[in-house]
């Protein structure tokens, strides 16, 4: 009889085993959770990447402006989704307006998912060769519009030969797209974060973009 009760497990034993196997069940949900955030930040990012790319391609397609714009500034017009691709039309017929029924992709961020850097990492520290001159890489956009080297923006166009541009949103511009920038000045990024990690994804003046990822201690990925 000592024997079988020596080798049974009391029922304190019992508790702190359970005690034991919550806590390491509660660290595994929390880092589980955070890797679903990060994945679904990282997945944003190439999203905003995959936009650009198709912006381009439709427009070398198509031969008609092809407009990105991102939810970044408040009351932007005409802007129904976190990011949207405009098929603006011909350029002789453009307007350089974000309209509605013009509107042939949208993109939702992932959950949790915003526009800008967080304060505790980035905290709008450009990433790696991004050319936009608004300063506003923490808020979320660093393009800037045709206007003013230093208005800020938070759209491109990609027109028929695929080169992104720098533009002014104009409903009463003759001829149309008036206020549209030279090739090769149309640099700039988007930024996201979700608290846990920020990335920026970075457009050059001839319309290819990478995706760079803030690491603490070391800054940009390049």
């Amino acid at each position: 009889m000592q024997a079988a009760r020596e080798t049974g497990m009391t029922l304190l034993e019992l508790m702190v085993g359970l005690v034991v196997l919550a806590v390491m069940l509660a660290f595994g949900a929390a880092t589980l959770g955070r890797w679903s955030d990060d994945q679904r930040a990282a997945s944003s990012a190439r999203d905003v990447a995959d936009a650009f790319a198709l912006a381009r391609a439709e427009a070398l397609r198509s031969g008609s402006n092809h407009i990105v714009a991102f939810d970044v500034e408040s009351g932007l017009s005409g802007i129904s989704s976190d990011i949207v691709i405009v098929d603006d039309g011909a350029p002789a017929n453009a307007d350089c307006r974000i309209d509605s029924d013009e509107i042939v992709h949208r993109i939702s961020l992932g959950r949790g998912v915003s526009f800008g850097t967080d304060a505790g990492l980035a905290n709008g520290t450009p990433a790696p060769d991004d050319d936009g001159d608004s300063g506003n890489q923490a808020a979320g956009a660093s393009f800037t519009d045709a206007d003013s080297p230093a208005g800020d923006a938070s759209w491109v166009v990609f027109m028929s030969d695929g080169l992104p541009r720098r533009f002014s949103q104009n409903a009463t511009a003759v001829p149309p797209c008036s206020d549209v920038g030279p090739v090769g000045d149309a640099g700039g990024a988007i930024y996201l974060t979700n608290g846990n990690r920020d990335y920026g994804v970075v457009l050059s003046p001839l319309g290819s973009a990478r995706v760079h990822r803030w690491v603490n201690g070391s800054g940009w990925t390049q």
